[in-house]
């Protein structure tokens, strides 16, 4: 007899349940929570299977869906994405009704009675209405109110009264907006709480449009303490000034339902342009909406517009500025695969990895059109193909994160988020074993002169920090720049003739995250042993986890350096040599060295001009 499946479980009154385990890059939108449970509410095994099924398709479909946006390598989520995130997930588990022919559930349902009395009940709740005061007046929860802050904190109290804390938490910045601006206008003035679910007054002034809402979330995130990249904050600009165009520039308030709707509807239909070129919020609809002529935007980008516009809404709506209640749009569903390259066009073929290692910076003594020879050229396309890292995790790498394990005496690298390096989640920290291939090429002898000049970045020679790129925003135009009017050179891709233009003259899809893309390749199709560890080797999140997978202290190093040693890497490098780099182009290599360093330092500065 087969075995039940995990997904369905007896519990002692004889009645069957579902359960799913939450995948961990969601948890913290359920507060931690493993898993989800729902009743079957039937005794028969044969009812249960289907209705379990049911449950594990809908589960399913909602985690890809949410882990596929979350999973996009310019994506980092934040607190209102999601709470989004968990609606369409419950969407998932919501029952639909079991039918006449349902068997009736044998364990009773029964209202079960609190063990707290009325008078506990009441101080947890006032206990949890001035946690809220606290996180909104200090931006910690858990932080004592300033004696200046203690008025203000007692009218918000009194103001808050008999709002259920959840709705609380919401609105106490718009209480305390209006507080504040009733202390200007008459000192003696007190704010009333605001009706729940009221529509403005008629005095009420329209309110601010969609990019002005941004920033004001933007102000509020910086005095929560909600920490975003320089990247994430860019992109959002974008999409914030994109769906302002949409709505005409005008007043979010003044929108109705049908508006908003119409809005989600319109994100299908905006053109692919770059971040610099897209139009600043007052400019006419048809600067953004696609001709015939257009490209239209990826469908992963049109995804984070709809969510950023969800995010929009809900702190509009929170904070008093609409009537219209978020959960009565009506998004439109997007797949993630719509306009994105295809995956065949991603990873570096055979031909063009020896068309890369067979260039000037592994072969020959004539750098070409490329006057600036650096280190970090020669070391970051070996890096990117035996550890698969993302090209800022290998441009921020440390000194001191090049380390050796005592007990195997492995070498590896820690990637890891602190200081002026970043990640792009959680998930990304990890440690990468050291292929004896980047050894044998002279990686380790690299980082040992590196520590003896005192270096703390590894690849400050060439490199610099910028605040929107990071440490990989020299290195990614060196490797992927066009030729254009304005840039008579190409990058090192198309210098060796494998990044070029398509007919319609936009470039083609090889970019440095192609490494990324082939390491990946031929871990699921050289090794069986690597196959299931290209998670932990890459820093991707499980889509499929179980409870156990939470339990331990991880993969051994000495596991993951072995699998990775049973890769087959269809490229053979046994004539390159980090010796044989300085030798050939040294007399270009060392003046670029000496004249960075004259420039930025020995360790450039982590705090450059904006």
């Amino acid at each position: 007899m087969p075995a039940q499946p995990a997904f369905l479980t007896l519990n002692r009154h004889g009645t069957y349940y579902f359960r799913v385990v939450i995948p961990k890059p969601l948890r913290s939108a359920f507060g931690l929570q493993r898993e989800i449970r729902r009743s079957l509410k039937t005794d028969s095994l044969r009812l249960a299977l289907r209705r379990a099924r049911q449950y594990a398709a809908r589960f399913e479909t909602a985690f890809d869906k949410v882990l596929g946006v979350v999973d996009q390598n310019d994506y980092e989520p934040t607190d209102e994405d999601y709470e989004l995130f968990m609606e369409e997930i419950e969407q998932a588990g919501r029952g639909e009704p079991l039918g006449a022919w349902s068997s009736s559930p044998a364990e009773p349902e029964q209202k079960a009675s609190s063990a707290l009395t009325d008078e506990e009940w009441q101080k947890i709740d006032q206990q949890q209405r001035w946690s809220a005061i606290a996180e909104v007046l200090t931006g910690n929860a858990k932080r004592s109110i300033p004696e200046d802050r203690k008025a203000l904190a007692d009218q918000l109290f009194k103001a808050g009264n008999g709002i259920p804390v959840p709705r609380l938490r919401k609105l106490l910045p718009s209480l305390l907006d209006e507080l504040v601006r009733q202390r200007l206008g008459s000192p003696g003035a007190t704010v009333a709480a605001p009706a729940q679910g009221t529509a403005p007054s008629a005095s009420q002034p329209p309110g601010p449009t969609l990019y002005e809402l941004w920033l004001l979330l933007r102000e509020s995130d910086k005095r929560l303490n909600r920490k975003k990249s320089p990247s994430a904050h860019t992109d959002e600009q974008g999409h914030a000034r994109r769906l302002t165009i949409l709505s005409g520039n005008r007043p979010f308030g003044s929108l109705s339902l049908d508006d908003i709707n119409q809005l989600y509807l319109l994100t299908q239909q905006v053109k692919a342009l770059p971040g610099k070129n897209i139009p600043p919020p007052d400019s006419p609809i048809e600067s953004v909406l696609a001709s015939p002529r257009d490209d239209l935007i990826s469908g992963p980008t049109i995804q984070k517009m709809i969510i950023r516009l969800r995010v929009l809404h809900k702190f509009a709506y929170a904070k008093g500025y609409t009537h219209i209640d978020p959960a009565k749009t009506e998004a439109p569903s997007v797949s993630s695969e719509t306009g994105r390259i295809a995956p065949k066009d991603r990873p570096f073929s055979k031909e063009e990895l020896h068309a890369i290692f067979s260039g000037y910076l592994y072969t020959g003594t004539d750098s070409g059109s490329a006057n600036l020879v650096f280190p970090y050229q020669f070391w970051l396309p070996l890096l990117g193909l035996f550890t698969g890292g993302r090209l800022n995790e290998l441009c921020q790498l440390e000194t001191t994160d090049i380390a050796q394990e005592a007990d195997t005496e492995i070498w590896f690298a820690q990637l890891v988020e602190e200081g002026s390096k970043s990640l792009k989640n959680n998930h990304s920290s990890r440690f990468i074993p050291i292929h004896n291939e980047l050894i044998k090429i002279g990686f380790l002898d690299f980082v040992a002169q590196a520590q003896r000049e005192g270096r703390k970045n590894l690849f400050s020679d060439g490199l610099t920090y910028q605040k929107i790129k990071g440490w990989g925003g020299i290195a990614t135009t060196f490797f992927t720049r066009m030729p254009s009017p304005s840039t008579k050179y190409g990058g090192y891709f198309h210098s060796i003739g494998i990044r070029k233009r398509l007919p319609d003259g936009k470039p083609d899809g090889k970019k440095f995250h192609a490494f990324r893309h082939t390491f990946i390749d031929l871990l699921r199709n050289t090794s069986d042993e690597a196959l299931p560890l290209i998670t932990v080797l890459t820093g991707h999140a499980a889509k499929n986890k179980n409870q156990s997978d939470d339990y331990g202290s991880g993969f051994w190093l000495s596991t993951l350096h072995r699998a990775l040693h049973t890769v087959k890497f269809p490229i053979d490098l046994s004539g390159i040599t980090y010796a044989d780099f300085e030798a050939r182009l040294g007399h270009i290599l060392k003046p670029c060295i000496q004249e960075h360093r004259d420039r930025h330092g020995l360790n450039p500065s982590l705090h450059p001009a904006s």
